[in-house]
């Protein structure tokens, strides 16, 4: 994370293979003081690619896509060297789909109809999550 006007700057991986979302996120994401966007994907082959290059602190990454899915992409990313957060976005927001990003090692999970309301606290998240720690003597 870099510095930007007294906070830690949050770098953002979008990956859908939907073209509409991808548009919709990217402006959703710029609205957000301290984001920025460093890559877009549309597959999980492309996610976990540019994951390793790219080294966000953020992937926001669809459940559904052809080839690879978020799924297996978000198990491979978690395995890299120093992973990135993924929070996985999915039109299909029920118990099972969130069990099973939770179980592939996803951070979190936001429904598509939900992403403009919460995407702000996704940043935030990320950037409490991400921040160094400081060790307190007792």
């Amino acid at each position: 994370m870099t510095q930007s006007e007294g906070r830690a700057t949050v770098k953002v991986l979008l990956v859908d293979d939907n073209r509409g979302f991808l548009t919709l996120a990217r402006h959703l994401l710029a609205e957000v003081p301290g984001t920025e966007l460093v890559g877009m994907g549309q597959d999980g082959f492309e996610a976990v690619k540019l994951a390793e290059q790219l080294r966000p602190d953020l992937v926001v990454m669809d459940i559904s896509m052809p080839g690879m899915g978020g799924l297996q992409a978000t198990r491979l990313i978690k395995v890299q060297d120093q992973p990135p957060q993924v929070v996985v976005v999915s039109h299909y927001d029920d118990a099972a789909h969130r069990e099973h990003a939770h179980a592939a090692g996803a951070d979190g999970f936001v429904a598509k109809n939900d992403f403009e309301r919460e995407i702000a606290g996704v940043i935030d998240r990320c950037r409490q999550n991400r921040q160094p720690r400081e060790v307190l003597d007792v």
